[in-house]
């Protein structure tokens, strides 16, 4: 099979609220809208769309604007597990996500870098002004041309993840945020 052109991806991020204090519940999200002619399937295990793995991981970046210090977000490496499964309803269905052509989706879940206000590099501080981006080089690894259904091995026929429909797809020109952390009691604004 012919490695086909990656296709372009353009990514959106966002934490909502901007302004928030500690242990406050904020939401990290991030946008896909796929630039490809045809629906794409990605496999989003060890991107920047498993939110939960990739926020504990040298995914994404976070600068402390005051000081111009980086934190140090990688808290593991990721755990060794068993390999993946290509099956339609399987163990590993839930990290197929499918973009059509043009039609953003989003992926949400819990900022958890909000709740560390512990001490040194890994700490967020009150009132301190910060950046939050992607690491360079981030992308989908693995897809292939067509809708989920389409491309995973049918129920009840366990198969690996196979070879990628092309060279990896690498993100490019993704716009960091800013967020603020307001002093502990403070009422939160929205600026």
């Amino acid at each position: 099979m012919a490695d086909l052109v990656s296709p372009p991806i353009t990514i959106a991020l966002s934490i909502s609220p901007p302004n928030f204090s500690p242990g406050s519940a904020v939401e990290l999200s991030i946008t896909a809208i796929s630039h490809a002619q045809t629906p794409l399937t990605i496999f989003t295990w060890p991107t920047i769309f498993h939110l939960d793995l990739a926020q504990r991981r040298r995914n994404f970046t976070c600068v402390d604007l005051e000081t111009t210090e980086p934190l140090q977000l990688e808290t593991t490496k990721g755990g060794k597990r068993p390999a993946f499964s290509r099956e339609l309803g399987g163990k590993d269905d839930a990290h197929f996500r499918t973009l059509e052509p043009k039609e953003p989706v989003t992926f949400s879940g819990p900022f958890k870098l909000a709740n560390r206000m512990v001490e040194g590099l890994y700490a967020l501080v009150p009132g301190h002004r910060y950046q939050f981006g992607v690491q360079n080089g981030e992308g989908v690894s693995w897809w292939k041309e067509g809708r989920k259904e389409d491309v995973l091995a049918p129920r009840g026929e366990d198969a690996g993840l196979g070879e990628a429909g092309g060279k990896p797809i690498v993100f490019e020109g993704i716009e960091p945020v800013d967020f603020k952390v307001e002093e502990p009691n403070s009422v939160v604004s929205q600026e």
